[in-house]
């Protein structure tokens, strides 16, 4: 169906540099080692075989497991607080949006 890149840290908008040369060779990794196609994947039109990239939700995973709860569901009862509830709605729109692309592909 396809994979999801986690666990990376950003700057801004993107991924910090650190990551983003891990996050190039994603595409092509996929590629030959699940797909077993050694096509070239062009680094600057999307990957179809991407479902989602979720970042490192800062401290959100540690509320989560303590709450026992998912992160998107987190509450300021649960810690969430300031800038933390921020990334929980930004968490909660990043996982819709991969849930709503793996139900559009199991439709096709």
């Amino acid at each position: 169906m396809g994979y999801v890149i986690s666990r990376y840290s950003s700057y801004g908008r993107s991924a910090a540099k650190a990551f983003q040369r891990w996050l190039d060779r994603a595409p092509r990794i996929y590629a030959e080692s699940v797909l077993g196609t050694s096509a070239w994947v062009n680094q600057q039109t999307a990957d179809e075989n991407r479902l989602a990239q979720l970042k490192d939700y800062r401290s959100l995973m540690a509320m989560a497991q303590e709450a026992r709860k998912p992160m998107f569901l987190l509450r300021p009862a649960d810690g969430a607080i300031g800038g933390h509830q921020a990334a929980v709605q930004e968490c909660y729109r990043d996982f819709e949006v991969l849930a709503e692309e793996i139900e559009r592909r199991i439709a096709l």
